[in-house]
């Protein structure tokens, strides 16, 4: 196709044309993943945009309008991550475009400010997670099962509402972690949208991994273990709940404990830290998290206070 025959196309009509090609070959989750972020926040600032009007000058004023104000309830920004997943589907789907031949090749480097406020990494204090361990104790039931199984093995959100009790070997003392459980966007034939819950194996292969179950998750899991085991954990039920749901449970839960609104995937974090603050190596915490490479747990959670940096100048004496 020559370039001029195209010049008309928007990157609506592009779009609508590359999903309806990409169906085919793409997981429900990931294509329904794409056109939600096409349908809440690309397409409303590109989808009238001829294809030849999408240069690098044009995505890299998009990118810097979804950093200020891009959320949808308009109260402010939304985060680095996020715009650069939006950036990154943007690109993939102009070279797709180009490739077909209806733009000519380009290059996109986009440029993000500094950070000159990283957010830190949410955990619960050695004296929270204890009371918030007690609390879970006096209260047990499946969904507070689930936040105690999550302090201790650092499981995610969708991971753990994903979890029956047949994936639990308490024999030995294992729990395989194999599937998530997302809701996602979708839209039918004639064009409806709306979203179902699915539960589909993780993204990576990293993320279907074994985690041991600790001595006092075992005996805690062994009393409430039921007789069949395709129900759910966090409903005791052969119906699971879904991540927005039961994170709306564990927030009012943290008021009623009286700890600070720590987000769920704190508990992540906090089953991380302390696993490093006792000594745990790198690649082991790596492996128990699902992390794609060590560098990103070590990004994460490898950051040393001031008296680990004070032991380790210290070393520095032998050698007077």
């Amino acid at each position: 196709m020559n370039f001029h025959t195209s010049r008309n196309i928007t990157y609506a009509d592009w779009i609508r044309l590359w999903t309806a090609a990409k169906e085919p070959y793409l997981k429900q989750a990931t294509l329904a993943n794409y056109r939600q972020a096409l349908e809440t926040h690309i397409l409303p600032e590109l989808g009238n945009c001829l294809l030849t009007d999408i240069t690098e000058e044009k995505l890299q004023q998009t990118a810097l309008l979804w950093l200020n104000r891009g959320r949808c309830d308009g109260q402010g920004g939304l985060s680095e991550h996020t715009v650069k997943g939006l950036v990154m589907l943007v690109k993939l789907t102009m070279k797709a475009a180009a490739k077909a031949g209806y733009v000519p090749p380009r290059s996109f480097e986009i440029l993000f400010p500094p950070q000159e406020h990283r957010q830190t990494v949410q955990t619960f204090s050695k004296t929270e997670q204890a009371l918030l361990t007690q609390y879970l104790y006096l209260h047990l039931n499946p969904k507070n099962l689930g936040i105690l199984f999550c302090l201790h093995t650092g499981v995610r959100i969708g991971e753990l509402c994903a979890l029956q009790w047949k994936h639990i070997d308490l024999e030995n003392r294992t729990v395989t972690i194999s599937h998530t459980l997302q809701r996602v966007y979708l839209r039918d034939e004639n064009g409806k949208t709306g979203t179902k819950i699915i539960i589909t194996p993780p993204k990576t292969k990293n993320s279907v991994r074994l985690i041991p179950i600790s001595t006092l998750l075992y005996t805690v899991l062994k009393q409430m273990k039921p007789e069949d085991p395709e129900t759910y954990l966090l409903t005791g039920k052969s119906e699971p709940t879904e991540p927005r749901t039961y994170r709306d449970y564990y927030n009012r839960l943290l008021k009623k404990a009286e700890l600070p609104p720590i987000h769920f995937h704190g508990l992540r974090h906090t089953f991380a830290t302390r696993l490093i603050e006792n000594g745990a190596d790198y690649k082991t915490v790596s492996e128990l998290l699902g992390h794609a490479s060590v560098s990103i747990t070590m990004n994460l959670y490898v950051h040393p206070h001031l008296e680990q940096k004070r032991k380790a100048v210290e070393l520095m004496n032998f050698y007077l």
